[in-house]
């Protein structure tokens, strides 16, 4: 299939010991990544390889350091009724930890007592907000069989709901798009972590804000999120340079990629 050109490989969890992906002098070519997958700044943080991603994983916190991806015309499809649910990538040695983690919606029952048509209203319910998403949207492989393993916490990362329901989105709308009528691309996504916020937990840590980079294989298109971002924010007003977000996480998204910035990708993606 052409989720996975280069590999098939569901069950598996490589630890990249050195920047060039080199294991044993054999070279690994991962489809999900142009090239080869960023370089991994810490020696000991693992890469989980699924069907329709890889992430990097930290594991001394479970936090999710960058996801690749590669959307194609047919993995596209529509995810609103798929479920949702989180659960620990098992690939990992270290494992990721679930327990904490809510399965089921949380819901509010809003005071209506002081509502003019309270008593039409008396039975609704509201779904409470949940500050974290997923780095590899569902949207961009709803149509595979294999939409279920973004559910895991490999992909999830501390995306606030604003953020990421407004910008992010339409973000991943456009990306989707232009995959649609022109030809797969190459996406890795991520957080840029507060100072602060290194080395605690998942469960703790913040991010100050998140990064998306698209690539044809040609040309790249480079967009930061800050994590206060309102939803009413466009994704266009977020437009950065690889150069930019590299040189806030110290680390190549595109190692082995000869990349030029380019208007038209950006245009392409909908920004003028």
């Amino acid at each position: 299939m052409r989720f996975t050109q280069k590999f098939s490989i569901r069950w598996v969890s490589v630890c990249l010991l050195m920047a060039a992906v080199r294991i044993s002098a054999q070279e690994i070519n991962i489809s999900h990544c142009l090239n080869s997958c960023p370089d991994v700044s810490r020696p000991t943080n693992e890469v989980s390889l699924h069907h329709v991603f890889a992430a990097a994983v930290i594991p001394e916190t479970g936090e999710v350091e960058w996801v690749a991806y590669r959307v194609l015309p047919e993995s596209i499809g529509i995810a609103s009724l798929l479920p949702r649910w989180w659960e620990a990538d098992r690939l990992l040695t270290g494992g990721q930890r679930d327990a904490a983690l809510e399965q089921t919606p949380g819901f509010v029952q809003p005071d209506l007592s002081n509502s003019q048509d309270r008593e039409y209203r008396t039975g609704e319910i509201r779904v409470a907000a949940e500050d974290r998403g997923r780095l590899t949207p569902m949207t961009s492989f709803a149509a595979t069989p294999y939409w279920p393993e973004l559910n895991q916490l490999s992909n999830m990362s501390g995306l606030p709901q604003s953020m990421r329901t407004g910008p992010w989105s339409g973000l991943n709308q456009a990306i989707n798009e232009l995959t649609a009528v022109v030809a797969p691309l190459y996406v890795v996504a991520g957080p840029i972590m507060s100072q602060q916020s290194r080395g605690r937990s998942s469960e703790s840590a913040k991010a100050r804000a998140f990064y998306k980079v698209v690539s044809d294989g040609q040309r790249v298109a480079a967009f930061l999120f800050d994590a206060n971002l309102p939803p009413h924010a466009h994704f266009c007003a977020q437009i950065s340079t690889l150069a930019e977000i590299e040189g806030q996480l110290s680390l190549a998204l595109f190692p082995d990629a000869e990349l030029d910035y380019d208007a038209e990708l950006v245009a392409a993606l909908g920004c003028s």
